[in-house]
């Protein structure tokens, strides 16, 4: 059951199912916040006091700082380790804040009125929801490069228009073409914003991959990203200002059977997020240009058809595109560099590459995973329309998947 509509507008309006992502959003914030390191102490002072009321709370720090760590930790214990965790959460972020920002502390967000945002892959899917959140709500210029027809609803009046390329991301002729188009249309502003969010997946056994097709796939989904840092890193760059956004998968993390093509991909466009992150302080001196890796499970779109629903709908729901767009364009809005794993549960999946072999065979086979990519869900992803707009070469590439597609289901 999806938890999204359309409004009356046409934009797509989003409920939040109750998942384990539920759970986590009210614990983050009561108890587990930052503010409870002092709230604790102080309510279980107000407790002690109310079973007590004979109690004379002392007046004087050196007297009432031995009676608060008695009540948390000898006599409330359970506060106590309720305490040091929120305690080591919020040492935790504040580290993690503190080095992915290459220790610059304050936030840098978006100006939307100047910044130029280009968005890969944004005529359809997530790519589509970021742009129509981006113009609807924050006005913002908008460049969309893609080989698709856009199907985003026009920017409303009062907002910059949204340019629409199209656009091979992966032809470097093109995004340099394409680049000096961008700015001349936004009368020169300089571009703040790179989303790259353009993808394409294939689900073939290693034996059966069509090279052409990985090497399709691979341009797209890697080689990509370099080349569109290359054209527009610089303006960031140049004013230490500015947000690369970089969509991978958490099957950078964990792939599985018939996902080789994607996964590597993925992989390497993980590895390029965080040599970016790096490059940015160490090589170029732009430590407040943001980077944020988006690592999403399974999401509702054209492409996700391509994959079986989790085992698990509580613990790793079908993402809808407008709940990982909401959170790219937070990840703007925060001013700061971020690493999204999506759903929650989903952050794991790095801790999961230590476990034992047999252990990460057990979840595996308790997912189901061996079975979530199949030739049955990539054609089923091909008949509901997954790569029908394709042109050229890429439309021949298409017709060999689904003529081996169909090969498959002969028998033997």
């Amino acid at each position: 059951m999806t938890a999204s509509s359309t409004s009356a507008t046409g934009l797509t309006q989003f409920r939040e199912p109750f998942t384990f992502d539920t759970v986590l959003g009210i614990l983050g914030k009561v108890p587990f916040s930052t503010p409870f390191l002092a709230l604790l102490p102080a309510l279980t002072l107000l407790y002690h006091k109310h079973t007590n009321p004979t109690l004379a709370i002392p007046t004087t720090y050196d007297k009432l700082l031995p009676l608060l760590r008695s009540l948390v930790f000898t006599q409330y214990k359970w506060v106590g380790y309720i305490w040091s965790f929120i305690l080591i959460r919020t040492i935790n972020r504040a580290l993690n804040r503190y080095n992915r920002n290459h220790t610059e502390w304050r936030r840098d967000p978006i100006d939307y009125a100047n910044d130029i945002v280009v968005i890969t892959g944004g005529s359809q899917g997530i790519g589509k929801e970021i742009v129509q959140l981006l113009s609807h709500k924050k006005k913002a210029h908008i460049a969309v490069l893609d080989m698709a027809p856009p199907a985003y609803i026009a920017a409303p009046a009062g907002a910059p228009e949204i340019l629409y390329f199209k656009t091979d991301v992966s032809n470097r002729e093109q995004m340099a073409e394409v680049g000096k188009k961008i700015r001349a249309g936004f009368g020169g502003k300089k571009v703040g914003v790179l989303i790259n969010c353009a993808g394409v997946a294939s689900g073939n056994t290693i034996l059966d991959v069509d090279l052409d097709s990985a090497e399709r796939l691979w341009r797209i989904n890697t080689l990509a990203n370099w080349i569109t840092a290359k054209e527009f890193a610089p303006d960031m760059i140049a004013r230490n200002h500015g947000h690369i956004v970089t969509v991978s998968s958490a099957g950078a993390y964990a792939t599985l059977p018939s996902m080789s093509e994607y996964a590597t991909s993925k992989a390497a466009a993980l590895a390029f997020h965080e040599c970016l992150a790096i490059e940015m302080r160490t090589r170029y001196n732009a430590p407040r240009v943001r980077t944020t890796l988006v690592a999403p499970t399974k999401v509702r779109t054209a492409l996700g058809d391509g994959m079986e629903d989790h085992a698990d709908p509580f613990f790793t729901p079908v993402l809808e595109p407008i709940q990982v767009a909401q959170r790219v364009v937070w990840s703007l809005d925060s001013g700061l560099s971020q690493h999204l794993m999506l759903p929650g549960f989903a952050n794991l999946l790095p801790l999961l590459r230590t476990a034992p072999d047999w252990f990460r065979r057990l979840l595996a086979v308790l997912d189901n995973g061996d079975n979530t990519v199949t030739h049955k869900s990539m054609q089923r992803a091909m008949d509901n329309g997954y790569g029908s707009t394709w042109e050229g070469k890429d439309k021949e590439l298409y017709q060999r998947r689904i003529a081996a597609v169909a090969a498959s289901k002969q028998p033997k």
